[in-house]
C-alpha cells in the first residue's frame, strides 16, 4: 500500500506524510524534555558542564522510533584536566544511571578540544555544530 495515496490513517484533507512529520516532531519534543529532566543535571555536575547541546535527528525534529540522543558537552574547567577516556566513561556512567526510553551517545570535549575542531572544520564536525541545539548553559 503506498502511503501518499492512502488517506485513511490521515485526518480529512490531511496528507499521511504530515501526520509523520508531525508524530518526529512531538517525539523530539518528548526526547528533548527527558534530557533536559534527566540527562542534564547529572552530566553539569559530573562534568562540569559549561554547555550542552544536542545535535542529529533529535535537534533536527526528525527521529525516528529507534533514534537515540546525540549529545555534546563542553566540559568545565574541574573536568577538562581529565583525559578524554576518563571524560567518556563519567558521561556514560550518567547514561547508565539515567532512566531514559531511549539510547544516547555524549561527546565530552573541552572548550580547547572544540575550538579545534572548528578550525579544522571536518565534515562530521560542520553538520554536528550546524545543527545544533542549545539544551543548557552555565549562568543562564
Amino acid at each position: 500500500m503506498d502511503i501518499t495515496t492512502d488517506k485513511r490513517s490521515a485526518p480529512e484533507g490531511r496528507h499521511p506524510a504530515a501526520d509523520i512529520r508531525a508524530q518526529a516532531q512531538k517525539r523530539a519534543a518528548s526526547m528533548r524534555e527527558m534530557a533536559l529532566r534527566v540527562l542534564v543535571p547529572p552530566l553539569v555536575r559530573r562534568l562540569d558542564a559549561r554547555r550542552i547541546w544536542l545535535f542529529g535527528s533529535v535537534a533536527r525534529g526528525v527521529p525516528s522510533k529507534d533514534s537515540d540522543l546525540d549529545v555534546l558537552v563542553e566540559v568545565g574547567e574541574n573536568a577538562a584536566g581529565l583525559p578524554f577516556k576518563e571524560r567518556v566513561a563519567a558521561a556514560y556512567d550518567v547514561v547508565a544511571d539515567a532512566p531514559l526510553a531511549f539510547g544516547c551517545d555524549v561527546i565530552p570535549w573541552t572548550t580547547a578540544e572544540l575550538a579545534a575542531k572548528h578550525r579544522a572544520g571536518g565534515p562530521f564536525f560542520r553538520t554536528l555544530w550546524g545543527e545544533r541545539e542549545l539544551l543548557y548553559e552555565r549562568g543562564r
